[in-house]
């Protein structure tokens, strides 16, 4: 049934020649969408990549969709040294709350009422400033399972392995929207020979690049920890060969946000792992693509990992809360971000050409 319905999707572009994508001008950008065809192939593809994450979740894995809140008081990565993103704040009547950043905060009390897999397909609000590789709404297809850190890493080799095999039937879509159309195809196919991919830890990545030339710029060292930055992960990807997706897992504690579970091993790691795809093309679109972990089960780890990070226990007091059910079990989650994943495949520069709707902080958008 889905390589039908892909199949269908791509006889659309029976004949379609490669497209230009349209430069973004907020002040006409409606007209963009409801005129070009770019935006009509655009819209196809991520109907698909959506098809293609349903059909993998429900039917191969037997998940669960949960539909969520938009609006939260406990946001995932709150401001502190081990945050990724800045929460937007907005006022509801008299409360004051934010955006939602995450979905993992509510599929986990969800989960412990005995569903084994929970998937939503769901925007994400950030308020750090948008870059080629930031929006400040994003698309996110983030999973919660019961299990630990490989357990979730290899449910997402599955899933993006599966969605790789599944894109390998839209090669008219694919050839009309990618920059390289050929070097798209190739990448995929090179992929799909692929069961697993490969792992490195942070340690062992810091060590290399910290020995490169211009090693300031693709890491950088604060009081909390040390970090690897976006050009870093492609220096990385570069200096290894690696032409496939591959694993950098156990970053150091303090630079990861709160609910990272402790390394039993070295205390200072946690079990968490983020994928990184190297670019396609020169200057096209590489680097953190998903991102998962396991999720602290001890309230004594979580409460030392608040106050490491100068944070306040107020706002998660519920979370926390959870480890004391006597049906709680280990979880582990991840997220994909879904415009990063278009723009990857395309060959793309810029993430926000694959969205019809980019939300850009201080940047007037209709409707």
């Amino acid at each position: 049934m889905l390589d039908e319905l892909l199949y269908q999707l791509d006889k659309e572009a029976d004949n379609v020649d490669q497209l230009e994508v349209p430069r973004y001008d907020p002040s006409r950008h409606v007209g963009d969408l409801a005129r070009n065809r770019y935006w009509h192939m655009v819209l196809l593809l991520r109907h698909a990549v959506r098809l293609i994450s349903d059909n993998f979740f429900s039917y191969k894995r037997s998940g669960i969709n949960v539909d969520l809140f938009m609006m939260t008081p406990s946001v995932s990565s709150p401001m502190g040294p081990g945050s990724d993103s800045e929460a937007i704040p907005i006022k509801f009547g008299n409360l004051e709350t934010f955006l939602v950043d995450s979905s993992q905060f509510g599929f986990e009390p969800i989960i412990m009422n005995d569903f084994p897999l929970l998937y939503c397909y769901l925007p994400s609000m950030r308020g750090e400033d948008p870059d080629r590789r930031h929006l400040n709404q994003f698309f996110h297809c983030e999973a919660e399972m019961q299990g630990s850190l490989d357990d979730v890493m290899a449910l997402v080799e599955s899933y993006v392995l599966n969605m790789t095999k599944q894109c390998l039937l839209l090669p008219n879509i694919i050839s009309c929207l990618s920059r390289d159309a050929e070097c798209s195809m190739d990448a995929l196919q090179e992929m799909a020979k692929n069961s697993s991919f490969p792992r490195i830890r942070f340690d062992e990545a810091v060590q290399i690049l910290e020995l490169l030339d211009d090693a300031g710029s693709y890491t950088r060292t604060t009081e909390h920890g040390r970090d690897i930055t976006s050009i870093g992960e492609l220096k990385l990807a570069q200096h290894l060969g690696i032409k496939v997706p591959f694993w950098i897992t156990h970053y150091d504690r303090d630079r990861v946000p709160f609910y990272q579970k402790p390394d039993p091993v070295d205390t200072s790691k946690v079990l968490n792992a983020d994928l990184i795809f190297p670019p396609l093309m020169k200057d096209s679109f590489g680097g953190e693509v998903v991102g998962c972990g396991q999720r602290q089960d001890s309230k004594v780890e979580m409460k030392e990992s608040l106050s490491r990070q100068g944070l306040s226990t107020d706002p998660y007091e519920w979370y926390i809360g959870l480890r004391e059910l006597d049906n709680y079990k280990t979880t582990s989650g991840f997220g994909i971000g879904i415009e990063r994943y278009l723009a990857w495949l395309l060959c793309g520069s810029d993430i926000k050409d694959f969205i019809p709707y980019p939300r850009l902080k201080n940047i007037v958008t209709h409707p």
